[in-house]
């Protein structure tokens, strides 16, 4: 079975993203394609993760649709340590070059406080992510 099968436990869907509580220790988000995500998003994936994985801590799994940006504010809240204390490292998967782009001016200028890396297949993404588990 390839790496980025992965099984669902639990999940909660919003408009345009869901999050889901992985059989393979991760904390999944999934955010459809040409969105923009704001800090008030973020605070709902942070609150969905915490009701999920019972204010335990994970690895996350972003995954993007294509175009999908967050705001620079949502960049500089999530660098933060208090915008996501269920995470413990976080991999971002993305479509677009502009996504790339903006996650490598993310990780240099706003400079995460968790281990992050940005990737362009789950693959990659997961492989990275294992060891945090």
């Amino acid at each position: 079975m390839p790496l980025y099968s992965i099984k669902t436990i639990d999940q909660i869907n919003f408009d345009f993203y869901s999050v889901a509580l992985c059989d393979n220790g991760l904390m999944c988000i999934r955010v459809e394609g040409n969105r923009e995500i704001d800090v008030e998003n973020v605070v709902e994936i942070v609150n969905a993760i915490e009701k999920l994985g019972n204010k335990k801590i994970f690895p996350l799994l972003v995954v993007v649709g294509e175009y999908t940006l967050p705001t620079s504010e949502a960049r500089a809240y999530i660098a933060t340590p208090e915008s996501d204390p269920y995470a413990c490292a976080e991999a971002y998967v993305v479509k677009s070059f502009s996504q790339k782009l903006v996650g490598n001016v993310f990780l240099s200028f706003n400079k995460p406080v968790r281990p992050t890396k940005i990737f362009n297949t789950e693959e990659k993404a997961i492989e990275w992510l294992k060891g945090f588990l």
